[in-house]
């Protein structure tokens, strides 16, 4: 389909972006931008639905046109069947047909009061759909139990998806988020005594925000509870987040101006630093650590899904994460190219 081809009364594509009145309710993988997922947001971003939580390095600062300016929407409206057309979309494309990813409300946060049952309706579609995809559902807001027991009846239908709810806790200085830390402690807590799919999503870790007293006091909170389930992720800059961080009198992290827009690594001794406090905790509470997974592997973290953003697969039994891991292969399909791959970044 060709860019700025008209879909609908309402809906256009621009590159690999559905838009409604300008903003992106449904992108769709893109390897120009490395994207190995669906981002769906079925809504548009009025005072309800847009995000309240305002963290200083939020990626929708580089989308101004609407990010800012919530009231552009108030005399819009989406269509009524809008979920329905966007779920269309994706599977219309091989991409949706195979399982990839589709991460819900990610230009919002999808715990929010006006998100919650927008939610239960995508994952009712999905199931209704029998569809097989892997779903990230990225939060940083505890809905209430009541909402997390009707997620888990959701769940609980016959269904083939991967769901996975990622709590959003980075170790972060003061200012840099408001989302409330024992919010989110709580958060993984009650989604691990419920059964529902979660991880300790460690995101954005960036070494000159680093609070190193915070991450050993989360580390002994929620190892006990999520051992299995740690992913560690790095920082997305552009200049238009730079200008958010110097307008607040924040940091601004050193980042490469070439990777405008995607994450930035993260460093070789930083990272093991992480996973030293980790291990070390682990080893204090005796409990078995599992696989901790960078954000530039899979984060499949044994149960749950999240695509390899190197090799692009959709498995928890990524050869190029066994790799970087283990440093040698369970016995899988034979894959040369990601051995070659590993062997050439390690030079």
């Amino acid at each position: 389909m060709r860019s700025n081809q008209k879909l609908a009364p309402e809906i256009l594509l621009q590159e690999s972006q559905y838009m409604l009145h300008g903003f992106p309710v449904l992108g769709t993988p893109d390897e120009k931008r490395a994207v190995k997922y669906f981002s769906l947001n079925p809504f548009l971003p009025d005072d309800q639905n847009r995000c309240p939580v305002e963290c200083s390095y939020c990626v929708c600062h580089q989308d101004s046109g609407w990010h800012h300016h919530p009231e552009n929407f108030n005399r819009v409206t989406a269509p009524s069947d809008l979920l329905e057309r966007l779920l269309d979309l994706i599977f219309m494309t091989p991409q949706g047909l195979q399982g990839f990813p589709i991460s819900l409300c990610d230009y919002s946060d999808p715990f929010i009061g006006a998100h919650r049952e927008r939610v239960l309706a995508i994952l009712n579609a999905l199931i209704d759909r029998k569809a097989t995809n892997m779903v990230y559902i990225t939060t940083k807001v505890h809905p209430g139990v009541s909402f997390l027991e009707r997620l888990k009846a959701t769940l609980e239908r016959p269904h083939s998806l991967r769901v996975t709810v990622f709590v959003s806790l980075p170790p972060l200085k003061k200012g840099y988020e408001q989302a409330s830390i024992e919010g989110r402690v709580q958060l993984l807590k009650d989604l691990v005594r419920l059964g529902i799919p979660c991880c300790w999503y460690l995101r954005p870790l960036v070494e000159e925000w680093f609070d190193e007293e915070l991450m050993w006091k989360l580390s002994r909170d929620l190892l006990s509870h999520v051992a299995h389930h740690v992913i560690l992720s790095g920082l997305v800059m552009s200049k238009e987040i730079e200008e958010s961080l110097l307008k607040q009198g924040l940091v601004v992290p050193g980042w490469d101006r070439e990777q405008a827009g995607s994450k930035q690594l993260l460093s070789f001794e930083f990272e093991a630093k992480l996973r030293s406090i980790l291990k070390t905790v682990a080893s204090e509470l005796n409990i078995e650590l599992g696989p901790v997974m960078g954000h530039r592997l899979c984060g499949t973290n044994g149960n749950h899904a999240y695509g390899c953003l190197l090799c692009g697969k959709q498995d928890r039994y990524c050869q190029l994460f066994q790799l970087h891991h283990y440093g040698e292969t369970i016995e899988a399909e034979d894959n040369q190219l990601l051995k070659i791959l590993l062997r050439e970044q390690a030079q």
